[in-house]
């Protein structure tokens, strides 16, 4: 299945080249859904011995991330989120037993009331996101380099990018476009292995038939600011609070990676368990921002949390 990033498609035609081609609430209008006390927060959970001011130096060390988006235009005709959502479900992968993996889930963007997936508008715009959070660069850099990252992507064989190609065909609308960011003050909430989403092999198990949406298992919140804004301290404000109410999953502060990346605008990304949970969080969203609002599926973490 298509993971459809830019990179992935000069890979694609440099393998070619050198002959080695050897994944709310309210109804989707295409597609039907299937039916389906205060966490404490650190960036990574603290061993039995640790004190209370080595665990918050170890937060505090630990706040930045890598952060590897890719956008996509999913068609407008009926039956073609579902059957992307289940390219995505099917794909090959082993992305949860990488050095340096922290979590990832593919999100559907959705209206404010819940309802969607929203379809593009623009050339612009675009209705999925996946989005996989690295602790660094250099971890990110030695999947996009290896073998896994050829797995995934049509399995490094002819027949498998082009099979992947194909698909993209029958279900986007224009090119897929990545965006990478340097993550700060990231705050998550470690994850109770009994609560780890089941990954074998590194990749989810998940019952997607082509014809139904996949279940939620998130919620996102996106806002935007102009970088070095007063907004941006309005962002960070708003992530502190968020981090102590229930049902927070984790935050950060993305800035691009590259000019290519961005237009000089930051973004808060927070993810909550559940729309609700975020909606019960008095000071959830910064004021004046922004937003964009995302489902998350097919959910991908460690015991560590993003």
């Amino acid at each position: 299945p298509h993971h459809g990033t830019p990179f992935e498609e000069s890979s694609a035609r440099m393998m070619m080249k050198k002959g080695v081609l050897g994944r709310a609430r309210g109804a989707n209008p295409n597609a039907t859904r299937r039916s389906s006390g205060r966490r404490s927060v650190s960036v990574r959970a603290a061993s039995p011995s640790s004190s209370p001011a080595s665990s918050a130096t170890e937060a505090q060390s630990s706040s930045t991330r890598y952060i590897a988006m890719n956008r996509f235009q999913v068609q407008e005709r009926d039956g073609a989120a579902a059957a992307f959502e289940k390219k995505w479900a099917l794909r090959p992968s082993r992305l949860a037993t990488m050095d340096g993996f922290r979590w990832f889930s593919l999100f559907r963007k959705v209206a404010e009331d819940g309802s969607g997936p929203v379809l593009p508008t623009s050339g612009e715009e675009f209705n999925y996101t996946s989005m996989t959070v690295w602790e660094n660069k250099d971890n990110f850099t030695v999947w996009r380099e290896g073998d896994a990252f050829k797995e995934a992507h049509g399995g490094g064989t002819f027949k498998g990018v082009l099979d992947m190609l194909v698909s993209s065909a029958r279900t986007l609308k224009g090119k897929p476009k990545a965006k990478m960011f340097a993550a700060q003050s990231t705050v998550s909430t470690p994850v109770d292995p009994a609560d780890l989403p089941s990954s074998p092999g590194g990749w989810r198990e998940v019952e997607a038939d082509g014809v139904n949406i996949l279940d939620p298992e998130c919620f996102m919140i996106m806002e935007e600011a102009a970088s070095g804004s007063e907004d941006l301290a309005a962002f960070e404000a708003a992530l502190e609070q968020a981090a102590e109410a229930p049902g927070f999953k984790f935050g950060t502060v993305l800035v691009p990676d590259s000019k290519k990346d961005g237009d000089g605008k930051v973004s808060l990304v927070q993810v909550w368990d559940s729309k609700s949970a975020f909606e019960a969080a008095d000071a959830a969203k910064a004021p004046g921002s922004a937003a964009n609002y995302f489902e998350g599926t097919l959910v991908l973490t460690t015991q560590k949390g993003a």
